[in-house]
């Protein structure tokens, strides 16, 4: 059962009461910026986690025109429930501590969250990892984009914004997301956000870009390799290893820590590892199979 921490009270909940039953995941965003990209980050795979575990779910967002199209070259599926729909309601927002994009108005820059640097992302956050089950999920799209390299950087307060819901709106759990700042490419973002703990602030100038997109390339080129082997299944310690990271107040940085041990471990086979890869991910969401036919 996945729980998540309720920042209404900071304790760890069950996200879901009943797991067979209708879940609304609601992402709230004020703004056009990669701050609110993270939410809808954040919320997509706190959806995906749920429908893993055999809960369904409709997701729910309306961002604006241009974050929607940002979403989009993340891979971020689009919403489909309505706000007040049937069933309980997770609730994916910004924190109410941190500031969307560099200082606000009136505030110095140490007044801010204190950024996220390369440094407390650990040295593994890039490093080699693995994912995989036979199944990719049908519904993502290609993370890579053509579109202009997304930044932080314009001034506060343009684009639109919409109001941020107040706890006397907010019928669920609430789940917090903290600010991003920074450029980084669209085909590495995905990866990078991922990569760091969501209640953390995170400045994309002190990111890994260079260790982010090498362990793309060598995870899609080792995948497509490993599609060619007999294929084998997902070993179930390490089934029961990617539920438990995820499970856990949604740990995706664990979940990525599991599937670099899968890459060198001696005692899964090719075909299993193939498998882990795509099983992860359905709840990653990085098109790790993407590769898969393109080698010969």
């Amino acid at each position: 059962m996945l729980r998540i921490t309720d920042a209404r009270t900071g304790e760890t909940v069950d996200a879901v009461r009943a797991r067979r039953g209708l879940t609304r995941v609601e992402a709230h965003v004020e703004r056009d910026d990669l701050s609110a990209l993270r939410v809808l980050l954040v919320a997509d795979v706190l959806a995906r986690a749920l429908e893993l575990g055999g809960t369904p779910v409709a997701t729910v967002a309306d961002p604006p025109a241009a974050l929607r199209a940002r979403a989009d070259a993340l891979g971020i599926r689009r919403a489909e429930g309505e706000r007040g729909g049937a069933g309980p309601a997770l609730h994916v927002l910004a924190s109410a501590s941190g500031a969307p994009e560099g200082p606000a108005p009136g505030r110095s820059a140490s007044e801010e969250a204190a950024p996220m640097d390369a440094t407390s992302m650990g040295a593994n956050s890039m490093g080699s990892t693995s994912m995989g089950e036979n199944s990719t999920d049908p519904t993502s799209t290609d993370p890579t984009s053509t579109d202009p390299t997304p930044t932080d950087t314009a001034p506060a307060g343009q684009g639109p914004v919409i109001p941020a819901p107040s706890d006397a709106d907010l019928d669920g759990v609430r789940i917090e997301v903290a600010p991003v700042s920074g450029t980084a490419d669209p085909s590495l973002l995905r990866m990078i956000l991922l990569a760091a703990p969501r209640r953390q602030s995170l400045d994309l100038a002190a990111a890994d870009l260079d260790g982010a997109r090498e362990t793309l390339g060598r995870w899609r080129e080792a995948v497509a390799g490993w599609a060619t082997r007999p294929s084998k299944p997902v070993p179930e310690h390490v089934r029961q290893e990617l539920r438990a990271a995820w499970e856990d107040d949604l740990d995706v940085p664990a979940v990525l820590e599991v599937l670099r041990r899968v890459e060198h471990a001696e005692d899964v086979p090719d075909g299993a590892r193939f498998e882990t890869y795509a099983y992860a991910d359905r709840l990653l969401g990085l098109e790790l199979t993407r590769d898969i036919g393109t080698q010969w």
